[in-house]
This record gives C-alpha cells, sequence and structure tokens, in this order.
C-alpha cells in the first residue's frame, strides 16, 4: 500500500466512519480539524483529506468497524511504515492484529497482516521486521 492509496480509502471511508459514530459534519470536521465546507467536498468525491486529515481519521477512529475492516487493528504500525516510506522498518510488537503465514523456513516465519498488507518476519514470537515489500524483508532475513 502506498501513501496515496491509503489517503484514497480514507477518503472514501470518511463518511462511513461519521455515519458509524452517528456525528454530524460538524462535529466530525471540527475533530478533523477541516472546515465543514471541505469535509462535503470530501464526501462527494471532489476533496481530499490528504496525508495529515487521513492520519487523522484513522488514528482518532482506529478502533471503529470502517477503519479495522480497512486497515486492520494496528493502525499505528500501518501508519508508521507509510510515514518512514521505505521497504523496511524496525519492528514494532502488536498482539491485536490479524496475520497469515506466507512463507516459513526453519524457526522464521513471515507472516501477512490480512488488512494492511503488511508483511514480518516472526522467529519464536518475536518480530524481526516490517515491510510492504516481499522481496525486501526475504533479502534482509536472508529467506
Amino acid at each position: 500500500m502506498t501513501r496515496e492509496q491509503f489517503i484514497t480509502l480514507c477518503d472514501r471511508k470518511e463518511k462511513l466512519v461519521r455515519n458509524e459514530l452517528g456525528y454530524s459534519q460538524e462535529k466530525m470536521s471540527a475533530l478533523l480539524g477541516l472546515s465543514k465546507k471541505t469535509l462535503v467536498e470530501i464526501e462527494k468525491w471532489r476533496a481530499s483529506l490528504g496525508w495529515q486529515g487521513a492520519v487523522a481519521l484513522c488514528t482518532l477512529f482506529q478502533n471503529t468497524r470502517e477503519i479495522t475492516l480497512t486497515f486492520g487493528p494496528d493502525v499505528p504500525l500501518l501508519l508508521r511504515a507509510l510515514s518512514e516510506e521505505i521497504a523496511y522498518l524496525q519492528p514494532v510488537e502488536s498482539p491485536h492484529a490479524l496475520w497469515a503465514a506466507v512463507l516459513s523456513i526453519g524457526d522464521k516465519t513471515i507472516e501477512q497482516n490480512t488488512a494492511s498488507q503488511l508483511y514480518r518476519v516472526r522467529q519464536q514470537d518475536k518480530t524481526l521486521g516490517v515491510s510492504f515489500a516481499l522481496a525486501e524483508l526475504r533479502k534482509r532475513m536472508s529467506l
């Protein structure tokens, strides 16, 4: 997932999150630091939250159904990976994400987050590295 893809998904989910919470456009725009006019344009898909607005949406409402189903329950890890804009990051542990095994070699396993598509390498219940690029992760972990 790229930043642009993330922002586009957030643009499309904002109104669904607002409706899920029962918030008015006035309340939601105030929480996101936007004018009501801008929020209306975003909801009509004529404007964008941009990076900061998308991060605010996901940070403030990471436990909503819409955000969890779209990005998974480990939003801080996803945001960190997107903000670094690099292929590989040092790990951040989270027991709440939904991970599926992709490849196992020896005592190392590559897993993929089912929502964000982020990969991680695990060894004996410890995360060694994470990346959106499977090839980069395999190279760094010599798998």
